[in-house]
């Protein structure tokens, strides 16, 4: 959610700075198969639209590839700055979820502030829901799990963690430098 909310964000203030969104289209990323393949391994092995994943199977060791195709991504986009902010925010991310078997933790303080009752309650009763696993004591690098949050009732409301806050700045970033001309 907080990745949509840095889409809009960077959009307004592109234009406020003069972009347009059409140059978006004219910067240079090369292999942006490795993104979709990325997103595809994770909608496939983390619940959307249900309780259940399309593949149950192998959820560890394919979250840390959807990380890896993303991180191979950015180091082959490396002249693109903004891409290093988002890997910095990623490689934060894999860390946490390295460590921790392959989920990112979650505080039940966040989630509940952010409005998530209905995972808190999963996370209590299951100790993991799609990506995330509750945070506790046993819970490994906890500062770079999900433990900020929106509160609830402002649009998209989550608990985030400063991987996924890098990541959104750099996205903003990303955005306002594409909205420019680059010709």
């Amino acid at each position: 959610m907080l990745l949509i909310g840095a889409v809009f964000i960077g959009v307004i203030l592109g234009y406020l700075h003069g972009g347009r969104i059409t140059y978006l289209a004219s910067l240079r990323l090369r292999f942006w198969g490795l993104i979709v393949v990325a997103l595809l391994i994770q909608l496939l092995i983390f619940p959307l639209f249900g309780d259940r994943p399309f593949l149950p199977y192998g959820t560890t060791p394919l979250h840390l590839l959807s990380y890896g195709l993303v991180l191979l991504f950015l180091a082959l986009n490396y002249r693109t700055l903004p891409l290093l902010l988002i890997g910095l925010g990623s490689l934060l991310n894999l860390l946490a979820i390295a460590v921790n078997g392959g989920y990112m933790p979650s505080s039940r303080v966040a989630l509940s502030r952010a409005g998530s009752h209905e995972v808190v309650t999963h996370l209590i009763e299951e100790g993991r829901v799609g990506n995330v696993i509750l945070m506790s004591e046993e819970t490994r690098l906890n500062a770079l799990g999900d433990f900020l949050y929106l509160p609830e009732g402002i649009p998209l409301a989550a608990a985030f963690s400063i991987g996924d806050l890098i990541v959104a700045l750099g996205l903003v970033w990303l955005i306002v430098w594409g909205m420019k001309s680059h010709v």
